[in-house]
C-alpha cells in the first residue's frame, strides 16, 4: 500500500497558489485538486432522486479538496480547436488530442465513449453550445499528483479543469458554482453515473457541506475546531466505479427488494444522522469520536450497501488495511473513500506524531 495524501486541516484555495501572478492575456497556470469525501458517499445521486420519489431524504456529504491534483498550462488558439495533452500520476504523457469545437456531433460521439477523453469532450460540448467562444484552447496537463481511479474524483478534476480553462481564458464570468455545473453536466454526457459531489473539487481545499435535494445543491462552508491528521492510503488494487454505481442505482428511485430498502435507509436517514454527528465533532475538534464515527459509517456501509454489489464492495484489501493490527495504536478509526471498494482508505490518526509514524509504516509495508 502507498500513502497518497495527508491533508491535515483547512488550507487556502489551491488555485491561488498557481494562478494569481502567472496569468497574462494569452496564458494561464491552473491547479485543480482532487476531492475527498469524509462522510456521505453516494448520497449525492441518491438525494437527486427526490425529484422522482419524495420519500427519499436529501443527501448530505462532507468533502474537502486534496493536496494532490492536476497542474496545467492553458493558452489561446486562433482556430476553433481544443488541443489537450495529459500526464498521468505515473508520468506517462497521453496526447495531444484534438477536439473540433465547431463539430458538435463529434464532441457528443466522443463524450459517449468510455475513457479519459470522453470527459473533456463532454465539458467542451456544454461550454461551446451555451457560450460564444471565438477560437480555441490548448491545455497542457503537464503534471498530475492525484492518483487516478482511486475514489479521489480524478475524472471530476479533469472536468473542472476544462470548464475553468474556458471560463478564465474567455471571460465567461462563471462563478465557482457555475464551473462546477458545467463540469457536472459535461461528465453526465459520458457513461459515468457520478453525482454532483465529485465536482466539489472546484471549491479547492476548504471543507464544505453539500446538501442534495432533487436537482438543488446547497453548499455551506465548514469550520474545523482542530486540524485532522488524516492519511489516505492507495490500496493498489482494482475497483470498478461504473459497476458500483450501476448496481447501487438499480435500487432507485423506488426500492423493490429488501437489500434496496436497506440501501435507501443507509443513504437516507442513517446518512443524515452520521453526517450531522460528524459536523458537530469536526466543529468541536473531537478527533477520537470522529474516528469512531468513521468506523461506524464503514460498518453501516458494509451491512447495507455491500449486498447490492458484493463483487466490488466486499473490498478485501480495504478491510485488511482498516483492521491491520500494527496500525491500530496510531489511529482513531477509518473508512473507505469515494464510491468505496478497493481504491483508497482514509485513516484518522491520533496525533501528528502518530500520523508521521503511520506514514513511515505504510512506506515500509509498501516495499
Amino acid at each position: 500500500m502507498t500513502v497518497v495524501s495527508t491533508p491535515t486541516g483547512v488550507a487556502s484555495d489551491p488555485c491561488s497558489k498557481v494562478e494569481g501572478s502567472q496569468q497574462d492575456d494569452a496564458h494561464l497556470e491552473l491547479f485543480v485538486p482532487g476531492r475527498l469525501c469524509l462522510f456521505g458517499e453516494h448520497s449525492d445521486w441518491a438525494g437527486s432522486y427526490r425529484r422522482l420519489n419524495e420519500d427519499i431524504p436529501p443527501g448530505r456529504a462532507i468533502v474537502v479538496g486534496t493536496e494532490q491534483g492536476l497542474y496545467a498550462r492553458v493558452s489561446l488558439l486562433a482556430e476553433p480547436m481544443l488541443i489537450m495533452t495529459a500526464t498521468t500520476d505515473t508520468g506517462e504523457v497521453e496526447g495531444p488530442h484534438a477536439f473540433p469545437l465547431t463539430d458538435a456531433q463529434t464532441l457528443v460521439r466522443v463524450a459517449a465513449q468510455r475513457g479519459f477523453w470522453s470527459y473533456i469532450a463532454g465539458v467542451a460540448y456544454k461550454i461551446v453550445t451555451e457560450h460564444h467562444v471565438e477560437g480555441g484552447l490548448r491545455i497542457d496537463n503537464y503534471r498530475t499528483t492525484l492518483p487516478l481511479k482511486k475514489g479521489l474524483s480524478s475524472s471530476a478534476a479533469v472536468c473542472v479543469l476544462v470548464a475553468r480553462a474556458f471560463n478564465r481564458m474567455y471571460g465567461l464570468k462563471l462563478t465557482t458554482r457555475g464551473e462546477m455545473e458545467y463540469a457536472y453536466s459535461g461528465e453526465r454526457m459520458t457513461p459515468s453515473l457520478c453525482g454532483r459531489m465529485d465536482q466539489a473539487n472546484a471549491f479547492g481545499s476548504v471543507p464544505v457541506v453539500l446538501t442534495f435535494d432533487g436537482d438543488a445543491l446547497h453548499v455551506d462552508s465548514m469550520h474545523l475546531g482542530a486540524a485532522l491528521p488524516l492519511v489516505l492510503v492507495d490500496l493498489r488494487a482494482a475497483k470498478d466505479t461504473v459497476m458500483i454505481l450501476a448496481q447501487l442505482q438499480a435500487g432507485y428511485p423506488a426500492p423493490d427488494l429488501p437489500e434496496h430498502q436497506e440501501l435507501h435507509d443507509l443513504l437516507g436517514h442513517t446518512n443524515q444522522r452520521i453526517t450531522m454527528q460528524a459536523m458537530q465533532l469536526m466543529r468541536q475538534g473531537n478527533a477520537e469520536k470522529l474516528g469512531a464515527l468513521m468506523t461506524e459509517a464503514q460498518r453501516a456501509f458494509d451491512e447495507k450497501a455491500g449486498p447490492c454489489c458484493p463483487a466490488q464492495l466486499r473490498a478485501p484489501v480495504l478491510h485488511k488495511v482498516l483492521s491491520y493490527e500494527r496500525i491500530q495504536p496510531l489511529i482513531w478509526g477509518g473508512k473507505g473513500v469515494g464510491s468505496q471498494g478497493d481504491g483508497t482508505a482514509q485513516l484518522l490518526c491520533r496525533s501528528e506524531e502518530a500520523q508521521a509514524q503511520l506514514l513511515q509504516r505504510c512506506r515500509v509495508t509498501a516495499r
